[in-house]
């Protein structure tokens, strides 16, 4: 049956509401920030160690997959990496997993600045895209810090499903928020230094003449998080556990410094595109400078329109109460910061910025719609500051789509040498990969669990016997008449004194790959003669060949799903 004339007038209109909506500006800003490069981004660090993590649960059932990973409260951290590898193509399903937790926070704060503040619009709509381009940290668009943003994500529904029970609503969004809390807090502990303020938040909507509600909100959300807090706790205060060498001792003084640029950088958005910490040599750029530029731009003028003609209440919120909305806002920014302040990394912005450039965001939304609610002749000059965050902010995202994009082209070189030198290798096989320091790159392989960690992956054996020999990383090996005597990080001095016991690769099952800096790839050591370790010794010359030990095929579809190729 053919469309009548009405019909097609009808979806004609309902596509021009459609353009004319803040929907397409959400949606490229978030593929100018996360998506624009997501075909040619691959695991990076420890994304790589949670994919294996997840290779290792498959066919140990799903109670497995709960297995803390780290900290006793990370028991859904590795679960979207077993439901990615699960998948034809876990990179992308990852990559995809991502942008929905990226973009579900920016419409989980406009929610909340909804629900704070009924009618305003232009708040809603800055919240919205002043968090989907808050780029501040190290790993914005990274797939290490997939289950930071998940569990972000889940404190932020948690705190809306309260504030809508609050505001009038059933009982059922309180056993949302209490589900919301409990996936946030078992996938991770990025919610705790926000949850002191949520009180004040439902108080702040409701008063004191709501205190029933805020009160049964309350206790059930603190009874679900009830068992984690004690674990948490024990946690913290494990001499012989991860927060003990994760949590770095520092002066006070030191601790506040650190904590106030951290929160300063939520404010100072220009740095995110050219004052970001420097961990390791930026390769070559993928993505040209004016492309940047041009896209920022573009991005801030969009922005800017539709800016303009959201509307806005005529009377405007007491002064004060504004005021403290934005400072509570502020102040869970400084307190998420400051939490992060003396862990490992954090001098780089690593996952420091996760959940404080949310607080920021809505600190910046809530006093710009005020500002101009309350002088609307300042209008335009009000939300020039917004703007600004908007723009830098793109140029942020692009920035380190660049930075991982331009990495994973060297990772991928250098992965795609070891399977292309040894595609397969036949049951038992110990491979060493081999190196001097290599101060200008930093490898897909570069320490001895990531080096393991891709083993596993690529090779699609969790027992695979593996080590990444570098004198830089504290590993090493010597030659003995039954085979290599190897020690891997951290062991050098428990090795020398005798007090641990060797990691041994016998010659006869043994492969060698040479790290070629010049080429950055992997090459086969075909033979012990002339070898620094290999070649003094005579069953290593009568023993080593390790072209018995490969297996020639194509390269199989995981191999290819997993190196994008």
């Amino acid at each position: 049956m053919s469309e009548t004339p009405e019909a097609r007038g009808r979806w004609l209109r309902r596509l021009a509401a459609g353009l004319n909506s803040d929907g397409p500006l959400y949606f490229a800003l978030l593929l100018l920030v996360w998506g624009l490069t997501v075909p040619m981004r691959g695991l990076w660090q420890d994304d790589t160690m949670l994919l294996r993590l997840a290779r290792h649960f498959q066919g140990h059932g799903f109670i497995a997959a709960l297995t803390p990973v780290g900290s006793p409260l990370r028991r859904l951290y590795s679960l979207p990496f077993r439901l990615a590898l699960a998948t034809p193509q876990p990179i992308w399903t990852l990559h995809l997993l991502f942008g929905a937790a990226w973009l579900g926070q920016a419409l989980a704060a406009g929610w909340i600045s909804r629900l704070l503040l009924p009618g305003r619009r232009l708040t809603q709509f800055l919240a919205i895209c002043l968090t989907l381009t808050a780029t501040s940290d190290y790993l914005t668009n990274n797939l290490t810090s997939l289950g930071y943003n998940l569990g972000a994500l889940m404190l932020l529904l948690a705190v809306g499903c309260s504030l809508r029970y609050m505001a009038g609503g059933s009982a059922g969004w309180i056993a949302l928020a209490c589900a919301a809390a409990a996936v946030s807090i078992w996938t991770i502990d990025v919610a705790i230094p926000a949850l002191p303020f949520v009180p004040l938040l439902l108080f702040w909507r409701g008063g004191t003449a709501a205190w029933r509600r805020i009160l049964l909100v309350l206790s059930a959300v603190g009874l679900t998080l009830a068992p984690a807090a004690r674990l948490e706790w024990r946690f913290l205060h494990d001499p012989n556990g991860y927060a003990a060498v994760a949590l770095l001792p520092m002066r006070l003084a030191q601790r506040l410094d650190r904590t106030m640029s951290f929160w300063c950088e939520n404010f100072a958005p220009w740095r995110w595109a050219f004052a970001r910490p420097v961990w390791y040599p930026r390769p070559p750029a993928a993505i040209p400078l004016w492309a940047m530029g041009l896209a920022a731009g573009v991005a801030a003028a969009w922005f800017a329109f539709r800016a303009h003609r959201a509307p806005n209440p005529d009377r405007p919120e007491r002064t004060t109460r504004i005021l403290l909305l934005a400072g509570i806002f502020a102040a869970m920014a400084l307190i998420a910061n400051a939490v992060y302040a003396g862990l490992q990394m954090a001098e780089i912005h690593y996952r420091t910025h996760i959940l404080s450039r949310t607080w920021a965001s809505l600190a910046v939304a809530v006093s710009a719609g005020w500002a101009v609610q309350r002088w609307p002749r300042f209008r335009t000059a009000f939300l020039l500051v917004p703007l600004l965050f908007v723009g830098f902010g793109v140029w942020g995202g692009l920035e380190r789509q660049d930075l991982w994009v331009s990495t994973w082209r060297l990772h991928k070189k250098e992965l795609l040498s070891i399977v292309t030198t040894a595609p397969a290798l036949t049951p038992g096989t110990g491979i060493i990969l081999r190196s001097p320091p290599t101060p200008d790159l930093y490898l897909a392989t570069e320490a001895d669990y990531l080096a393991q960690s891709w083993l596993i992956l690529l090779y699609d054996d969790t027992a695979i016997h593996g080590l990444r020999m570098a004198p830089d990383r504290g590993t090493g090996c010597r030659a003995t008449p039954e085979g290599l005597a190897c020690w891997h990080e951290q062991q050098a001095e428990c090795f020398d004194a005798g007090t641990c016991a060797a990691d041994r690769f016998p010659y006869e099952t043994l492969v060698i790959m040479d790290f070629d800096d010049r080429r950055g790839t992997w090459r086969l050591v075909s033979s012990p003669r002339g070898d620094p370790l290999l070649g003094g010794s005579a069953a290593a010359l009568a023993g080593y060949r390790p072209a018995g030990r490969i297996v020639e095929r194509p390269l199989t579809p995981r191999q290819r799903a997993l190196l994008l190729e």
